[in-house]
């Protein structure tokens, strides 16, 4: 062969290798991207149901603007203060029921549960005994922990970002001695929701997507998680991102809506 045949061998053995490592490449990227999409889906499958199995044998729920707001820092817990501790009896005074976040406006992020019509970040279902409203046996929370900021609550950036964290769940299972324990009102019961409270986290990544429904346009409750249905329901809107720090490779928005029995 001559060095001119050579050369030409070489040059279309090049080609046919690049065009075929392009193929390869794609093909696991294909690959990764489709059994990642299997696995958010197999998880939202799994979360819904959960979900769906809380609600359905719960009295009733609550739904509150963010964590920060509920913030147990400066009470004394009666006992314990994990809430997944059997020794956990809430605290010695009522959290202080503050009016909820203001809708239009940026004033006042308050412990109120929010209205038929307006979204937050936790969830609370309740469960009384024996359908009594007056004792309660267990609570279990849904909850993000956002970032809170003057501005915003940390819920408005137009960034998907800075308005994504972690969703948890966190089961409070109160003890049946002494009575005054089940009896005790929701704001003595509800426990801290901080970074190091030993709940279940679900998806590391999710952005709120629920937005409320008011007259004028919201300023602070834009991409929220749950949406206060008519104080009967409670709309769950939200997108999961898979390999996050790639770029956000992979993500599924979900919706659907959750009705407690009671």
């Amino acid at each position: 062969m001559t060095l001119v045949e050579i050369l030409i061998a070489a040059s279309l053995s090049l080609i046919a290798m690049t065009v075929a490592l392009r193929f390869v490449i794609q093909t696991l990227k294909t690959y990764q991207y489709e059994t990642g999409k299997l696995l958010v889906n197999r998880d939202i499958r799994k979360f819904t149901t959960q979900m769906i199995d809380d609600a359905t044998y719960a009295n009733s729920f609550q739904i509150y603007a963010q964590a920060s707001n509920l913030s147990r820092a400066t009470y004394t817990p009666v006992d314990s203060a994990d809430p997944t501790s059997v020794n956990y009896k809430g605290y010695t005074a009522d959290l202080a029921v503050t009016a909820a976040d203001d809708p239009v406006t940026t004033t006042g992020p308050g412990t109120k549960a929010v209205a038929s019509g307006l979204t937050g970040d936790v969830v609370v279902f309740i469960y009384n005994v024996d359908g009594d409203n007056t004792k309660i046996y267990q609570l279990v929370i849904y909850y993000r922990i956002m970032p809170t900021t003057t501005a915003s609550n940390g819920t408005n950036s137009t960034t998907a970002a800075d308005r994504t964290c972690a969703l948890y769940r966190l089961v409070v299972k109160l003890p049946a001695t002494p009575t005054t324990v089940r009896t005790a009102g929701i704001m003595k019961l509800l426990p801290e929701l901080t970074a190091t409270t030993p709940g279940t986290m679900l998806f590391p990544y999710v952005d709120g997507q629920a937005g409320d429904i008011v007259p004028t346009a919201s300023v602070n409750r834009q991409n929220k998680m749950f949406y206060n249905y008519t104080g009967t329901s409670v709309l769950i809107r939200g997108r999961i991102y898979e390999n996050y720090t790639a770029q956000r490779l992979i993500k599924s928005t979900y919706n659907f809506t959750v009705t407690p029995r009671g």
